[in-house]
C-alpha cells in the first residue's frame, strides 16, 4: 500500500516535470532554428515573431550611458528586408553565448549575450517567445548595440 502511494506521488510530481522538459526543449529548439534563420536571411524570419511584437534596441552611447529606444513592428520588418542584401554581402552574422531559459508564467525569456560579427566582447539580448496555436514566437525582443543611427528612430 505504501509502495503504491508513493508511486503515485512520484508520478504526479514527474509528469509536471517531463512536461517542462519537453516544453524546455521545444523553446530551445526554437530560438536555434530563429538563430539560424537570421544568421542566413530567411525570407520566414518575420514568421518567428507575433504580430506586432515588441522590438527594442538598447543603445549604449560613447559616454557610457544608454537608451532604449522601441521600433514599431513594420519598420522593423521593413528594414530586416532592406538590410538583409548587404548584410549577406558583408556575411554579417550574431552570436549568442550564455544562454538561459527561464520560464516568466506561461513564456520564456532567453537571456544571452549577443556577440554580433567582429565583436569580441558582445552585448546583452533577450526574448520573450510565447506559445501560440502556430507554436512558439517572439512577442517581445530586446538586443544591445553601440549603433547610435537607432536614437535617430524616434
Amino acid at each position: 500500500m505504501i509502495k503504491k502511494l508513493l508511486l503515485s506521488l512520484l508520478c504526479l510530481f514527474a509528469l509536471p516535470i517531463a512536461a517542462f522538459a519537453d516544453e524546455l526543449t521545444d523553446v530551445q529548439t526554437f530560438f536555434n532554428n530563429f538563430v539560424n534563420a537570421a544568421n542566413t536571411y530567411s525570407t520566414s524570419l518575420p514568421n518567428y515573431y507575433v504580430k506586432n511584437a515588441k522590438i527594442v534596441r538598447v543603445v549604449y552611447k560613447p559616454d557610457g550611458t544608454k537608451q532604449s529606444v522601441v521600433i514599431p513592428f513594420d519598420r522593423y520588418l521593413s528594414e530586416l528586408s532592406k538590410g538583409a542584401v548587404l548584410a549577406k554581402t558583408v556575411r554579417y552574422k550574431n552570436r549568442y553565448e550564455n544562454k538561459k531559459f527561464t520560464k516568466v508564467g506561461a513564456d520564456y525569456k532567453i537571456t544571452a549575450i549577443r556577440i554580433p560579427r567582429n565583436d569580441t566582447s558582445g552585448l546583452p539580448a533577450y526574448f520573450i517567445a510565447t506559445k501560440t496555436p502556430q507554436g512558439w514566437k517572439i512577442k517581445e525582443e530586446s538586443l544591445g548595440t553601440k549603433v547610435q543611427k537607432f536614437l535617430d528612430a524616434k
